[in-house]
């Protein structure tokens, strides 16, 4: 686990660029403190490495990594972790390894074979550089989850790449903010592959590649999409489904506790932690580490759940509760650990277990992903029960209702009802039945499609909103139904494409590598996802509810009353603090000057929205956060000289 730099410059004036190329190294060094070190010896390209030390901690696994006939020169961040098998397939082929881990294995492999076919050979997680001094020609890859962050620009005259935009600050851009990226971000918190924060700066997909030329040119491809394996759907008797996923399971676990250093377990005790926990010890050896964030709030509060399950297992368990004084010392770093606006929360506590984790171990598993691939999420049911209601809905009445609900005054309405003289609570209930229940009837049912009204559902501000509050709007993405199967399935395919990588994964690997520490997903090893995404969806969401096939397996090693019940997600009493102990910073970040100062947004729907945030109206504490979160990278990135830019880098 690392973090990768580089550069290729058609003008041959590498030496120039030294400078920037050592910045840029330093800016990531949170992601490798154990080595770093840069290669300029091209006078068209450079490459930077930092390293943090997983496998073969001896120099043998520093880099930049050259091959042994000199031709490629590698940048890797991640892990393969099939390389001892892949190894024994080259060794014949008259490959010859120094060291004992992945590096060495993962350059082999692409000089033997080619990018492409080396690539699919990966069981991994990886974001990678190669210069090929012969053709000089740069190759960028990442794995086909997006585990692994990868940023590149180009300028016109310089091509650049890093595991962090900060180190493509550091190459000198002079950074301009995106309108349509920023639009993003506003409706759903994140913004995904390809755009970034930054205009003439992307972030590369999951699953592709981009070759750039020795005078600039390039080229994408995709080397993997999992719709190539929804085409032969899998077959067989529930048993025996069962029995394939819990050995699939059981191999995906055991290769990603592959470490010449401590591994331990991200817990919450819900269905997908718990069968990794339990899989995992079911295995003999030690006592695995399990690492779990509560909250005094027993309303956000999971702990007590992962403590049982942890008890059940025998694990060795370390659990934390986050006060609003943990919060009030990692918000200051928001802008700095996510690089780009970014609304998830949930990274607060990400963030602190991490912290938590690397006191004891250097490798944490994370078990994200069990939601999208096997209908997890307590929105997929809801959905589906608007869109059946709307589809027996009388025509003439849907259509008289799509007619008059965009004309109502929804915001003049609340408004009202907020003036109200009225207890504070009585003006609560009627603005819940009025308003809230109108606006979420207008998304639904006035969305062209059951795929819009999805999006609509997650959609912070809606479009008109959004456009009134940066001065633009535009559709970016496509909706849930350009993906094949039924609705429930393609809904999943749509947060497998854009939440789970734009929202989830960054989170995961922004915390973790903050903490100086690896993250493994191990039920994203793309065997999982295509054996699960293959499944019948009555086995995906079924007899025993969402997860049906993965409860199947659980319940083999865990007592079903430990991990059956609501689900709840790892979110962080944000209302209660918005309107406690952080509201001091909310005022800050959001007073009127300046924001009119900024001129980004407009100045009276910011005020209005937290006008009406403050007066009880808890419909708008996810925008009142959007802005917050935004200001808050704001003043990091796009304010000179600010106090305490280096606090990240001092905190891990």
């Amino acid at each position: 686990m690392c973090g990768i730099t580089g550069f290729l410059d058609p003008s041959r004036q590498s030496g120039t660029r030294a400078a920037s190329l050592e910045a840029a190294l330093s800016s990531l060094r949170h992601r490798g403190p154990d080595h770093a070190a840069t290669w300029l010896a091209d006078p068209a390209a450079g490459l930077a490495h930092s390293r943090l030390s997983i496998l073969d901690v001896s120099e043998h696994g520093h880099q930049p990594m050259h091959s042994v006939d000199g031709r490629l020169v590698m940048v890797f961040n991640g892990e393969v972790y099939n390389f001892a098998a892949l190894r024994q397939e080259l060794e014949p082929l008259g490959h010859r390894f120094c060291g004992s881990g992945d590096s060495e294995v993962v350059l082999a492999a692409i000089s033997e074979w080619g990018m492409e076919r080396a690539l699919r050979r990966f069981i991994g997680m990886f974001a990678l550089a190669v210069w090929d001094r012969r053709e000089q020609r740069l190759t960028l890859a990442r794995d086909r989850l997006g585990v692994k962050p990868l940023y590149h620009g180009w300028s016109g005259k310089l091509y650049w790449f890093g595991s962090e935009l900060k180190a493509l600050r550091a190459f000198g851009h002079q950074p301009e903010i995106d309108n349509a990226a920023l639009a993003e971000y506003f409706q759903f918190g994140y913004i995904d592959a390809p755009r970034s924060i930054y205009r003439g700066i992307a972030k590369l997909p999951p699953g592709h590649l981009l070759q750039v030329g020795p005078d600039g040119q390039h080229e994408m491809r995709c080397w993997w999409s999992v719709l190539d394996a929804l085409e032969t759907p899998l077959a067989g008797s529930e048993a025996d489904l069962a029995d394939a996923l819990e050995e699939l399971l059981q191999d995906a676990f055991r290769l990603r506790m592959v470490s010449d250093v401590p591994v331990g377990v991200f817990l919450s005790g819900g269905i997908d932690s718990s069968v990794l926990a339990a899989l995992l010890q079911k295995g003999g050896g030690p006592p695995i580490h399990t690492f779990t964030i509560g909250f005094s709030d027993a309303r956000h509060d999971e702990s007590g759940h992962a403590r049982r399950v942890a008890e059940h297992l025998g694990a060795i368990h370390t659990e934390r509760i986050l006060e609003t004084a943990d919060a009030r010392r990692i918000l200051p770093l928001w802008g700095r650990l996510y690089d780009e606006p970014f609304f998830d929360s949930s990274g607060i506590p990400t963030y602190l277990v991490s912290k938590v984790a690397s006191e004891q171990v250097k490798v944490v598993l994370s078990a994200d992903g069990g939601d999208e691939l096997f209908s997890g999420y307590d929105a997929y049911e809801g959905m589906l029960r608007r869109v059946a209601r709307r589809e027996r809905m009388p025509a003439p009445l849907l259509r008289t209702l799509q007619a008059l609900l965009p004309r109502m005054p929804l915001d003049a309405m609340d408004d009202a009802l907020n003036a109200a003289p009225l207890p504070p609570a009585a003006r609560l209930w009627l603005r819940r039945r009025a308003t809230w229940r109108a606006r979420q009837a207008r998304e639904q049912l006035c969305a062209a499609t059951p795929g819009a009204g999805y999006e609509n559902q997650f959609s912070i501000w809606d479009p008109a909103e959004i456009a009134a509050l940066t001065g633009s709007y535009a559709r970016l993405r496509e909706t849930a139904d350009a993906w094949p199967g039924s609705f429930a399935e393609q809904m999943c395919l749509w947060d497998l494409h854009h939440y789970l990588p734009g929202d989830i994964l960054a989170k995961v690997d922004r915390a973790t590598m903050a903490a100086s520490i690896e993250g493994r997903e191990p039920l994203l090893d793309h065997r999982i996802v295509e054996f699960a995404l293959r499944l019948p969806l009555c086995l995906r969401r079924g007899q025993l509810g969402s997860k049906h096939l993965l409860r199947r397996v659980l319940y083999r090693h865990v007592p079903r009353e430990l991990v059956d019940r609501p689900k709840m997600g790892f979110a962080i009493p944000l209302l209660a603090w918005l309107r406690g102990d952080l509201q001091g910073m909310v005022r800050e970040y959001l007073d009127p000057a300046l924001i009119r100062d900024q001129g980004l947004l407009d100045p009276g729907l910011v005020a209005r929205t937290l006008r009406a945030f403050t007066n009880g109206d808890d419909y708008s504490a996810d925008k009142v956060w959007t802005l917050l979160a935004f200001q808050m990278w704001h003043r990091e990135w796009m304010v000179d000289r600010v106090p305490g830019r280096e606090a990240l880098a001092e905190a891990a």
